[in-house]
């Protein structure tokens, strides 16, 4: 990949040509960063981490099942809007551990919204993903890529594209997909 990239840098890459103007650079993250550090809610960071953690553990485990993940989204969709009112102490910028972690919650419940929703979504068991109501693996629906967008209201929207069954390279042969036995 290095290769790869560094062969489309001398193709495309003049020398002492300037960059494109960065305009408004970084002010997103900034305004995240003062978003969250101005927070004045009424529920700790703490509580609606444990609040996550025991919903995504309880309802999205290993074995899981479309009653349970139904059951779990309810439930992140609650958690969701608790966020709406979390609060952080410390308004400093200097070592603010309340404002790190809120941002990591921020990400942490965007990534368990995804997974549980993609879960529930994915009516097949394939590797990790174990669903009780579709044991077995569904490659004519779901030989395919996922991303998994949360939008601002916590609501996924799906996007796919195939999976290619090739490689970039006569050096190593392809492995055709299996099913995972133990």
């Amino acid at each position: 990949f290095g290769r790869a990239a560094a062969e489309q840098c001398a193709e495309t890459l003049r020398p002492d040509s300037p960059h494109k103007p960065l305009n408004g650079a970084g002010e997103e993250a900034i305004d995240r960063l003062d978003t969250f550090r101005h927070k004045k809610g009424g529920t700790t960071t703490a509580g609606i981490r444990d609040q996550m953690q025991r919903a995504m553990q309880h309802d999205a485990a290993v074995f899981r099942s479309g009653d349970s993940l139904r059951q779990g989204i309810e439930r992140m969709a609650e958690i969701w809007a608790a966020y709406a009112d979390v609060e952080v102490k410390d308004k400093g910028l200097i070592w603010n551990t309340d404002l790190v972690e809120t941002l990591e919650l921020d990400n942490l419940l965007r990534s368990a919204l995804a997974s549980i929703h993609s879960a529930l979504h994915r009516e097949e068991s394939r590797g990790a993903h174990a669903r009780e109501d579709f044991p077995e693996r569904d490659d004519e629906r779901w030989m395919r890529h996922t991303l998994a967008t949360i939008n601002e209201r916590g609501q996924a929207r799906f996007e796919y594209r195939p999976v290619h069954l090739h490689t970039l390279t006569d050096e190593a042969q392809v492995f055709p997909p299996q099913k995972r036995v133990y």
